[in-house]
């Protein structure tokens, strides 16, 4: 099969599920998941199939503890129908990498570049309020800041939207530091100015803390040439914050920042915090080990915070965890808790992620970031997984640069 037959038999789906996922359906409702019965023909097709039964398994085992305490069946079929899709969908992006790994590369710089074609025209949109939210997330930052609008294109959420971005957002970003790009100023800018105009915190720390780590602990592995751009970038950050800190003290970035060290900031806090509170209130109210089960806690959710919480305020229509750890832990008890954790660290140690520079970012990422938001059928989250064990970057691969393996 040629390269671009492969190319040309998947890009259409490609810009669908980068651009196009949410667009004009009704919320919570993607194309991805229209689009189960041809990936479920898919992985027929392709003798894989039987592998969606073990994962099917997992999650079905709680369900002779979960019905005891099922309030809402209905939610509760829907639900897991959503859980199932997500669990195809997954599947099929990891045998899809495998498959067409040679073509990632051509895949990614089509998305780059009409990501940035989209962002050049929200940057033009930007001073029209009356159409500025087609493209821009307006909502506001932080409480006590004016509305800042947030890059998010044709997604619903400016969050999901870097998140889902990160992996290609990453790959040019690593080719501009190992020096594999022609153009390495043009590709860094479209690769860091939407990350950057996406405001979102979760993404944009998670990444940093995940690229530093990784720095230090290979600091004699990598090649040089990411030791200095590290080096110069770092230099040229704290000169920022400094200059910022002196020019411009009230400026959105520390007003945030401050809010969440004082526990002032909801969207934070939310995630951080309230969420795991939350769901260990309501598993050990019904469930510890196996949880309260899928399409059960907005039911559950009113009552909890009303009696008891005590509280007072205005609730939303459907209230949800924003946190894909904390959902996992309030849906599926301990025992989901605990089976994500070791099947994430069994593929890790399992696919040596630590071999690769670019696998290793991307794990140490999405691992601290399920800890601060997502959710459990979030498609951006689990393209993030498939990509870290199915793709096959060799360029970035940490034996290359020294010729040293680090064993398992």
């Amino acid at each position: 099969m040629s390269k671009n037959y492969q190319y040309h038999s998947l890009i259409v789906y490609v810009i669908i599920y980068f651009f196009f996922n949410s667009f004009l359906l009704p919320m919570g409702l993607l194309y991805t998941t229209l689009l189960t019965p041809v990936m479920i023909y898919f992985l027929f097709k392709e003798k894989k199939l039987r592998y969606a039964y073990w994962w099917i398994l997992a999650i079905a085992i709680p369900f002779p503890f979960q019905l005891f305490s099922i309030i809402d069946i209905k939610s509760f079929i829907v639900s897991n129908i959503m859980v199932i899709s997500a669990l195809i969908f997954f599947i099929t992006l990891y045998y899809l990498i495998k498959k067409h790994h040679s073509i990632l590369d051509l895949i990614f710089r089509k998305v780059l570049i009409i990501n940035s074609l989209l962002v050049t025209v929200a940057i033009i949109i930007l001073p029209f309020p009356e159409i500025r939210n087609w493209l821009w997330y307006d909502v506001a930052l932080t409480k006590g800041l004016e509305l800042i609008p947030r890059l998010k294109l044709l997604t619903y959420e400016a969050s999901y939207y870097s998140l889902i971005m990160m992996p290609v957002f990453l790959y040019f970003i690593l080719r501009v530091f190992y020096n594999n790009e022609k153009h390495p100023i043009i590709i860094f800018i479209a690769s860091t100015v939407p990350l950057l105009l996406s405001l979102s915190f979760g993404v944009l720390g998670a990444l940093t803390i995940s690229f530093l780590i990784c720095i230090i602990i290979l600091w004699n592995l990598i090649p040089v040439s990411i030791k200095r751009i590290t080096f110069l970038s770092s230099l040229a950050s704290i000169m920022l914050l400094f200059g910022l800190l002196l020019l411009w003290p009230e400026n959105p970035i520390y007003f945030r920042l401050s809010n969440i060290f004082y526990g002032e900031d909801t969207s934070a806090m939310g995630r951080l915090v309230y969420s795991f509170m939350f769901a260990k209130d309501l598993i050990v109210e019904h469930g510890l080990i196996f949880g309260v089960g899928p399409g059960q806690v907005k039911i559950l959710a009113h009552d909890m915070i009303i009696n008891y919480y005590k509280y007072n305020g205005t609730l939303d229509a459907t209230v949800r965890i924003p946190n894909s750890m904390a959902e996992v832990l309030a849906i599926y008890g301990v025992y989901g808790f605990v089976l994500k954790l070791f099947i994430e660290i069994y593929f890790f140690i399992r696919f040596r992620i630590y071999n690769n520079l670019y696998t290793l970012v991307l794990f140490i990422f999405i691992f601290i970031y399920q800890f601060t938001g997502s959710f459990i059928t979030n498609v951006a989250e689990l393209w993030i997984w498939a990509m870290i064990f199915a793709s096959n970057f060799y360029e970035f691969d940490i034996t290359t640069s020294k010729h040293i393996t680090i064993k398992p």
